[in-house]
């Protein structure tokens, strides 16, 4: 990589993280349109403060003339509106007022602008002090002016909350729609989202992606002009973005969470907030479109810790936040279910293998890559089980579900991957071993993770006629190649990596509280309190 493309991406990682900082994931168009809208407020109370100080100092009356009324109302704005502009719409972006929330906060967003509007007037207020001789004729305009704009601003962002929230969700359907042809992908541009995208539109579905582009959209980029294909971005958890993007479809892929053990240990409420609150709000909302196909991704680490081999009856045993947030978010989905809104859930066995937007963070891609560029990888408790697929499949098993009568896949639960594809990790190193012959294999045991499972897939298979298309054997082998190759350049860049970029981009770009109630999540809470 040459000193002009690190200096390059060094900049736009700058720039990301301070979009971050003030926007987090609002898109430009948001921002723009919320900043003008601000600016117009400010002038409209700046107006309004002219108004009632100089009606209060005698300088203007009704019985004055509108020419000379216009006059002294020119006079005053002309030296006050672009400062006050300025300073409303920074003081509102560094109180964080232009990062999108969920509805559920909406009076914690009112106390935001409270804060803010309090901030600005202060700051105000001793910088026109400094330049104007009476202090209390400046305290006293602009606080009028300051006032005015809380007003407006609250009731701004009130109503738009409200009115997203009550009026834009379509009328629901009173009947199944079996045909599908516009499919919602929510985290469309992930690392099983964006193969789940291309393979929709080959099957020749118009795609709708919403995605918060944490990742960015190069995943994407070369299908972003195909005629069939939509990408909004926007933050799954703001009801207005996915109220936007619910309209007009036919079913939803839910894949956006925060995924792997690792990740969802950073911080366990944003964990819950996107994996639960998140799944639960989406559902309800296409619920209420009258949408019956909800494809959510699970994961088969529901099974935790067990010797047996599982199926989709089998008891769950998880041992990690990731698997109770799924199984929580599973049981509020199905729960949903009814005549019309038909839940599928597919619990994925353990990913692997290339994809536009590559992970180094799962164990079947990170230990190729250590074998290739470190010559020296380990595997831990190589005998414990795991069962494996390729993202290839993952993406097919999306695509099937959709094909597949309602009837078949509604309100199911379906564990996806392949019989042939459960390993120990111990095999798993001697088939890396196999492919990077001059690597050390060294096998350590030590207690950081117990889950230990094997799954049984003759559901999906008998359902659905599905089977894994490719071999464990040979998406090892695409890792290889890739990093030999130089088709990724550092593996070890924390772009590769959910938790790392997650850190390096720093929480508060998902960060806030969970909209859930004591009573939800059992499975979630008994979790917490177990490792507390």
């Amino acid at each position: 990589m040459t000193e002009t493309s690190v200096d390059a991406n060094s900049s736009a990682t700058l720039k990301q993280k301070l979009w971050s900082q003030f926007f987090n994931s609002s898109s430009t168009k948001q921002v723009a349109l919320r900043l003008a809208v601000d600016v117009v407020l400010a002038n409209t109370a700046l107006l309004c403060a002219a108004i009632i100080s100089l009606t209060a100092t005698g300088k203007i009356s009704l019985s004055s003339p509108i020419g000379y009324i216009l006059d002294r109302l020119n006079s005053e704005l002309l030296a006050s509106a672009g400062w006050f502009s300025f300073s409303a719409v920074a003081v509102f972006a560094v109180c964080g007022l232009y990062k999108p929330v969920p509805s559920t906060k909406v009076w914690k967003r009112l106390s935001t602008v409270a804060s803010a509007c309090l901030v600005g007037f202060i700051l105000s207020a001793v910088v026109g002090s400094m330049v104007l001789e009476s202090t209390a004729k400046v305290v006293g305009a602009i606080g009028i002016a300051w006032a005015f704009l809380y007003s407006f601003v609250t009731a701004s962002r009130f109503s738009r909350m409200y009115v997203a929230q009550r009026y834009r969700v379509e009328p629901r359907r009173s009947h199944v729609k079996e045909k599908v042809e516009d499919v919602l992908v929510v985290g469309g541009a992930g690392y099983i989202g964006c193969i789940a995208t291309r393979q929709l539109l080959e099957a020749g579905y118009r795609v709708r992606v919403l995605d918060m582009q944490l990742f960015g959209i190069n995943a994407l980029s070369d299908v972003l002009n195909h005629p069939r294909l939509e990408v909004m971005q926007g933050d799954f958890r703001n009801v207005e973005d996915v109220v936007r993007s619910l309209k007009g479809m036919d079913a939803v892929v839910h894949l956006a969470a925060i995924v792997g053990d690792p990740a969802c240990s950073y911080d366990s409420e944003t964990t819950i907030a996107v994996n639960y609150a998140a799944a639960k709000m989406i559902a309800q909302l296409s619920r209420a479109n009258g949408i019956s196909r909800f494809i959510f991704a699970s994961t088969c680490s529901v099974y935790g810790a067990s010797d047996d081999i599982r199926d989709e009856l089998s008891d769950l045993n998880p041992v990690s936040l990731y698997a109770t947030t799924k199984i929580d978010a599973e049981k509020v989905l199905l729960e949903a279910a009814d005549g019309v809104f038909q839940p599928t859930i597919l619990r994925f066995a353990t990913a692997y293998g290339w994809s536009n937007r590559p992970r180094f963070d799962l164990v079947a891609n990170l230990l190729p890559a250590q074998a290739v560029t470190e010559k020296k990888y380990r595997v831990f408790n190589g005998e414990q089980w795991r069962p494996f697929v390729h993202t290839v499949d993952l993406a097919r098993s999306i695509v099937m579900s959709l094909q597949a009568p309602l009837s078949k896949v509604g309100s199911e639960i379906f564990n996806v991957g392949d019989e042939t594809q459960n390993y120990t990790l111990t095999q798993l190193g001697q088939i890396v071993k196999e492919l990077a012959p001059d690597a050390e294999f060294e096998e350590i045991r030590n207690d950081d993770d117990p889950r230990n499972y094997r799954v049984n897939f003759d559901k999906i298979k008998n359902r659905l006629g599905y089977r894994a298309s490719v071999k464990l054997e040979d998406g090892i082998q695409e890792i290889v190649d890739a990093v030999r190759n130089g088709q990724v350049s550092n593996w070890a860049d924390p772009i590769y990596s959910n938790r790392q970029h997650l850190e390096d981009l720093g929480l508060n770009i998902l960060k806030y509280e969970p909209a859930v109630n004591e009573h939800e999540m059992q499975m979630t809470q008994r979790f917490l309190n177990k490792v507390a």
